[in-house]
This record gives structure tokens, sequence and C-alpha cells, in this order.
């Protein structure tokens, strides 16, 4: 891994180097002077509305990343080879799904992508629920990895425009706790997969995904 992640440090440094530095931005006077004359100023009531969605992405990602292989072995009796595939084919569709949520936040508004999200998420993970069949759980399983995963880009856009005077805590929050609080919980999630079953810990990713839609429903583009 160390000789990729050199090759593409050594190519930033290459394009970095041949950046015309009179191309880079304003001055940084002109900045301040910008940021005084438009009055800009952080909104933390649509910033921590924003929490919910950030907060339940991530618990939906940790359960599935957790537990799906664990779902295919003990709930649909199918093999390790078999789970390991399933959870590679949903990071696979994943990262489309960031690329396509960033795509769509730029055309359709990023606070749109994310509610569209939280309204289809629920809907495929109680399908894959109740499904019975393992051709459909491998399709069920394209939607639920693109929806995971595409309203990650809008919700750090969002968390930065809400917080315009600091985007640095922006971005360190919206990224950092896009990964801790998933973390977090998941011991939760374990332990209601002991008490009952792991069809128990998909139902409950579906209910919190279903509860996410009142906070995604009140996001906007643009505040003042």
């Amino acid at each position: 891994m160390i000789i990729p992640m050199l090759c593409i440090a050594l190519l930033l440094f290459i394009s970095l180097k041949v950046v015309n530095n009179s191309q880079l931005g304003i001055s940084q006077n002109n900045l301040q002077q910008s940021n005084i004359s438009e009055n800009i100023k952080n909104n933390w009531s649509y910033f921590i509305i924003l929490l919910g969605p950030l907060f339940a992405r991530s618990i939906i990602f940790y359960g599935f990343n957790t537990f799906l292989v664990l779902y295919w072995i003990k709930e649909l009796n199918q093999s390790q080879t078999s789970g390991s595939f399933a959870l590679g084919l949903l990071f696979i569709v994943g990262a489309l799904g960031t690329l396509l949520g960033g795509k769509l936040g730029d055309s359709l508004g990023y606070s749109k992508v994310i509610k569209y999200d939280f309204i289809l998420l629920p809907i495929f993970i109680f399908i894959f629920v109740v499904a019975k069949n393992m051709l459909l759980f491998y399709i069920l399983l394209i939607p639920i990895g693109i929806l995971i995963f595409i309203s990650y880009s809008p919700i750090v856009i969002l968390a930065q425009q809400y917080l315009k005077k600091s985007m640095g805590l922006a971005s360190g929050v919206s990224l950092g706790l896009s990964v801790s609080v998933g973390g977090i919980v998941t011991p939760l999630l374990g332990k209601i997969g002991d008490l009952y079953n792991l069809s128990a810990v998909l139902v409950t990713l579906g209910v919190l995904a279903l509860i996410t839609i009142l906070p995604a429903f009140l996001l906007k583009d643009t505040v003042n």
C-alpha cells in the first residue's frame, strides 16, 4: 500500500509545483475585507439539524459494515466467502454512490439529495430484511450501498456552508463524527443482535433511517 500512496503523493507534489501562485485566489487582506463586508455568520441551528443525518448515515454504514457478513452466514446460511463478496459489492457501489452524491448535489441541491436519500434508504432496508431470494439480496445491496454513501458529500458541503466562519471546524466535525459515532453505537447494535437476531439489527437501522427523514426535510441549501 505504501507504493501507490507514494506515487499519488508525487503526482500531487508535481501538480502543485506547476500551479501559478497568481491563480491561487485572492490575497489574505482581500479575504479579510470580503469576510467583513459580507458579514459572514455561522448558522448553528441548521448545523445541529444536520447532525441528525450525519449521525444516522454513520451508524447505518457501520451497522452494515460490521454485521452484513454475519447476517449472510447466520441468517441466510451462506458461506463466509459469499458474505465477504456481498460486503465487497456494498463498498464498490458505495464508491459510485459517493461520486453520484456530489454530482447530484451540484445539480439538484445538496439538501434534496439528503432528503431523497433518507426517503428511499429505509424502504430498501426493510425489503432486504423480508426478502427470501438470494439473487434479490444481491440486487438490493446495490441501491442500499449507493444510498448509504450518496449523502456523504452533501452532508460535508452543507456543514461547511452552515459554519462559513468556521469551515475547518465544520469539516473536522462532519468528517470526524462520520467515523466515530458509528463506531461508538455499533456495540449497542451488537447487543440488539445478541438479544434478538441480526435481522433485528437491520430493522433498527431501517427505523433509524426512517426517523431521520424529519431532520432531513428541515435542511436548506442556502441560509442567512
